[in-house]
């Protein structure tokens, strides 16, 4: 199946997901994302600002700051590329082309100072390979982003998936269930 047929299904497939179920994993991915040693290491945190029916970070995010983190959201650039700009409480946004919501007049970071990224998509291959919305942004992103890059989505979501050589995957998979590493699809890590 060609990735945009793909694209298409796996949008169709998580509107499906009822909002009441939407909700209950998504807390349940923040608890895992919060409990885990990696995130309780890390200083410099870089998330997705969720929109639609994303899996909504916006409590990871409230609970990075009650934890003392600088949190980054990415933020797109001419040439596709992601850049990770600071986000606090008091930062202002405005709506991005694609009708996310951006920091305003906020400071940027180099990637390689990241010590956690937080990585959206669509679908997960077991490998850590992801489906997004297309672009290749995260595939550039990736090489050059420091620290620990984890998927987000939920377990139903984590299947086979077409790779190309260009495909960047991230080194961690979090669902409902837990965190696995990549490339272990079995070895379920507990915080």
């Amino acid at each position: 199946m060609a990735k945009d047929e793909l694209r298409r299904r796996l949008k169709q497939e998580r509107r499906a997901v009822p909002e009441a179920l939407r909700e209950e994993w998504d807390q349940a991915l923040c608890e895992h994302l919060t409990g885990w040693e990696v995130y309780r290491e890390a200083k410099r945190c870089m998330t997705y600002l969720a929109f639609a029916w994303e899996i909504n970070t916006w409590p990871l995010v409230k609970r990075m700051w009650k934890d003392g983190k600088e949190v980054y959201v990415p933020v797109t650039r001419p040439g596709r590329r992601l850049v990770p700009l600071l986000f606090g409480p008091d930062t202002k946004l405005a709506k991005a082309p694609f009708g996310m919501e951006e920091p305003v007049d906020s400071p940027e970071l180099h990637p390689g100072e990241l010590d956690l990224v937080i990585v959206p998509g669509l679908a997960f291959s077991p490998e850590g390979y992801r489906i997004g919305f297309g672009g290749g942004y995260y595939d550039r992103f990736l090489p050059q982003a420091g620290g620990v890059s984890v998927g987000v989505c939920y377990s139903q979501f984590i299947q086979p998936l077409p790779v190309e050589p260009w495909d960047v995957p991230v080194e961690y998979l979090c669902t409902e269930l837990g965190i696995r590493r990549k490339q272990f699809p079995s070895e379920e890590i507990t915080p």
